[in-house]
């Protein structure tokens, strides 16, 4: 609740990749707090936390926050000449931005996993929500940076300073993700999607994977193939034996890698 969050700091007012950074200490979650205070603050305002109290994930799982993560949430007004598909095409920027961001500062084989995560070295890095409220488009991501993982995460998860035994500058992260956001995003509005794809489908972790999709109370196996242009996953699904496999593409569902026990 507000009464329980602390005065936010405006930590970066200007600077050189022009991002305002509004840092709280605790807060119940920055998507929350965004889908409240919107109407007082600019778009892409980063709103930061030290700690959340209420963290949520995609489908309202509960995300583990940590101290040393960056959690932070910025929005986009809505805009009348932006088809209503392109913005459900924002989880993949944003993965895109976040790998691009952090590119910049630690260059490892970083991986986006359809529709809103970050993988390396096969476990989560990084986690991203959207939300719509009101007329605008709230993006939450949550990014494992100088955190410890605790025993019962560490087979799914990682962190930054878990695989290069250092701490890092989150505010610096942070500005570099909103800063390759901002430029993807005015490369989508003119018309450059096709460009981007291509880059997401270059780091796209599930390719060629074994996996299993859950929507609803249905469930897909099959080999994952491209993200495809309405940022759908398409998967070869094989038929019976005197059939070949059909390519059939999904917007939504949750994925499950399918590992072989020898």
């Amino acid at each position: 609740m507000m009464n329980k969050e602390k005065e936010a700091k405006i930590i970066m007012k200007e600077n050189r990749k022009n991002v305002k950074i509004y840092k709280f200490d605790v807060i119940d979650s920055t998507n929350d707090y965004l889908r409240r205070e919107h109407n007082n603050h600019e778009e892409f305002d980063v709103i930061s936390a030290g700690i959340q109290t209420h963290s949520k994930a995609r489908r309202n799982n509960d995300w583990v926050s940590l101290e040393g993560m960056a959690m932070f949430s910025f929005f986009l007004n809505e805009r009348k000449e932006i088809k209503m598909e392109d913005y459900f095409k924002l989880p993949l920027l944003a993965g895109l931005a976040v790998i691009k961001g952090l590119k910049k500062i630690e260059d490892l084989d970083y991986k986006f996993k359809w529709t809103n995560d970050v993988y390396l070295e096969n476990k989560k890095l990084c986690g991203i929500l959207m939300e719509k409220a009101d007329d605008v488009y709230i993006v939450g991501i949550g990014l494992n940076v100088n955190n410890v993982l605790p025993e019962f995460l560490e087979s799914k998860a990682i962190s930054l300073t878990q695989i290069k035994n250092k701490k890092y500058e989150i505010d610096e992260i942070i500005t570099n993700i909103i800063y390759e956001f901002k430029i993807l995003f005015e490369n989508l509005k003119n018309g450059f999607w096709e460009e981007i794809l291509e880059q997401i489908n270059e780091i796209n972790y599930l390719k060629d994977k074994n996996i299993e999709l859950k929507f609803g109370n249905e469930i897909v196996s099959g080999i994952a193939q491209n993200i495809n242009k309405d940022g759908e996953i398409e998967i070869s699904i094989p038929q019976n034996e005197k059939q070949k496999s059909v390519i059939k593409s999904f917007s939504v569902g949750e994925v499950f890698e399918k590992i072989k026990i020898f």
